[in-house]
């Protein structure tokens, strides 16, 4: 694909189906997958298109030494200053990952409200190292947990990400580097403040869409836990109740009530079979 087509079809993507009204279930963000896979071209017109069309701007950054030792080699820079040299930072920006930061980069996120979605399941899964997310979190960085995705964690199981931020915190500084109601507030306001909704979501306040997800936690596995949120954080997987988006019921005593779940993993699974197929 020529340049001039991929943007041609990244911006056809964009006025189709991007819907930036209050409310809206379908955003498109122009998200390049990292800086050391495509070019420095790619990434200027990336920012250019992202920032002429409103919507925001991702890839995944410092995830690995490699990439370190890639962009010093490359670009003289470390992942965080070559992007910044290519204006890529910003309020409209998030970043997966983050793992190998320097106290500077981490400064330089913060001064320009760059948001990180800290991935600690997929870290783990790739051996990449334990990202400093409760650093950043400190110093005013926008931090969200995410899963990345199916290639580098299999699970994708957003609750588990809670345990898994606590428990790589404490490794890399200690039993009070992060609390379970600080890993709380990533998976919630910290997620929707990354995507620039939090104005929407991401909390339970008047005006607010009516996004929720009520757990059991009266069960045998959480009767010795007092504290609620450490219950949901550090015990056993809890049974998810009720979930709603938007004050649509979406799951309703552990059932999913809009999809019936065994023809969307026949569908699945097919997909799977024919991409295999075709993959030379």
């Amino acid at each position: 694909m020529t340049r001039c087509a991929r943007a041609a079809g990244s911006a056809g993507a964009i006025d189709r189906y991007h819907d930036p009204s209050p409310g809206a279930m379908v955003r498109i963000g122009v998200a390049p997958c990292s800086p050391f896979s495509v070019s420095s071209d790619l990434l200027v017109e990336s920012r250019n298109l992202a920032r002429d069309k409103g919507v925001r701007l991702h890839t995944h950054l410092a995830e690995t030494l490699d990439e370190e030792e890639f962009c010093l080699a490359r670009f003289g820079r470390t992942p965080v200053e070559y992007l910044d040299s290519l204006g890529w930072l910003g309020a409209d920006v998030w970043l997966a990952h983050c793992v190998h930061l320097s106290e500077g980069a981490i400064k330089r996120l913060a001064a320009t409200r760059t948001g990180v979605a800290h991935c600690p399941s997929s870290n783990a899964r790739l051996g990449a190292g334990l990202a400093p997310a409760h650093t950043l979190h400190d110093a005013g960085v926008p931090v969200g947990l995410g899963v990345d995705g199916a290639a580098s964690q299999e699970a994708g199981m957003m609750v588990e990400e809670l345990r898994q931020a606590v428990y790589v915190a404490r490794l890399r500084a200690g039993p009070t580097a992060l609390g379970t109601r600080q890993a709380l507030r990533m998976a919630t306001a910290g997620g929707a403040r990354c995507l620039g909704r939090d104005d929407e979501i991401g909390s339970l306040e008047p005006g607010k869409l009516a996004d929720i997800a009520l757990w059991r936690l009266d069960g045998l596995g959480h009767a010795d836990i007092t504290d609620p949120v450490a219950a949901l954080v550090l015990g056993p997987p809890a049974p998810l109740e009720l979930l709603t988006v938007n004050g649509r019921v979406v799951v309703a005593g552990g059932e999913l009530r809009t999809a019936d779940t065994a023809t969307l993993a026949a569908e699945a699974r097919a997909a799977h079979l024919r991409l295999t197929k075709e993959e030379p």
